[in-house]
This record gives C-alpha cells, structure tokens and sequence, in this order.
C-alpha cells in the first residue's frame, strides 16, 4: 500500500546528514488482540530525522502476511519534510480477523541524497484471538 512514488526531486536535500530513525526500534508489537473487537489496536510510531540537516521522506507503506491487517493511516501528507532533530508520528492500526499470529513489515523511503533513495523498514506482529465467556479479553 504505497502514498506516493520515488519523485526524489521536489524535496532533493544533497549529501545528507541525517538519518532516519524509527521509535520503537525492533519489532513493532501490537500483542494479542480479540478478533471480535470492532475498533483496532493502535500503536504510535515516530519518524525522527536524527542528525543537523533537513530529511524528506517520500514514501510509507506496508505489506503483511493477511493484505490489510495492518494499516496505515487512509492519508498521509507525503512528501514528510522533517527539520533537523524533527518528528513525524504515523498511528497504525492492526484489526485480525482470525485466532492466528500475524506478521508484517513497514517500509519508509526517504532521501538520503541519492538518486535512489534509501528505505528503512520494521518488522510488524500482532497476534488475533477470541475472548472466551462474556470477557473481551482473551
């Protein structure tokens, strides 16, 4: 599901200085989480540009093992111009349908002042389950 395509040119900062960190670092944990809740489990990630120069980030997209159990947010002001020092959160959003593990990955492409750009990526999980009894908790 990407936002955008690689049109490095608009935000082109040159050499940079910065680099793109993702907060959490590692894997980004949603749990176990109940099948039959309506509304998804969220979890905050925050996009830094850890460095003295300005970072674009041109793409945010995500790819999981059941297409569309993790999700971004519908819309997302791409390119994201980060100052030095700056941060962009995204909430995503993970909505299981069955009792199994799910995996996934986000990916970011950003300038790093190559033609190419440069992607860094987190690995997703969550695991679905069924509330037993009148609990929603399972």
């Amino acid at each position: 599901m990407g936002c955008g395509g690689i049109g490095l040119d608009p935000y082109d900062t040159g050499v940079m200085e910065s680099t793109l960190v993702i907060d959490p670092s590692g894997t980004i944990d949603f749990g176990t989480y109940n099948v039959n809740t309506v509304r998804p489990a969220r979890k905050d990630v925050v996009l830094y540009a850890d460095g003295g120069t300005h970072l674009a980030i041109i793409d945010v997209f995500l790819q999981d093992n059941a297409a569309g159990t993790f999700k971004l947010p519908d819309t997302l002001p791409l390119p994201i111009r980060l100052a030095p020092e700056g941060n962009f959160p995204i909430l995503l959003r993970f909505n299981p349908d069955d009792p199994i593990t799910y995996y996934g990955e986000l990916s970011i492409l950003y300038d790093d002042g190559t033609a190419e750009g440069a992607v860094i990526t987190r690995p997703l999980q969550g695991m679905g389950c069924v509330a037993t009894g009148s609990s929603t908790d399972c």
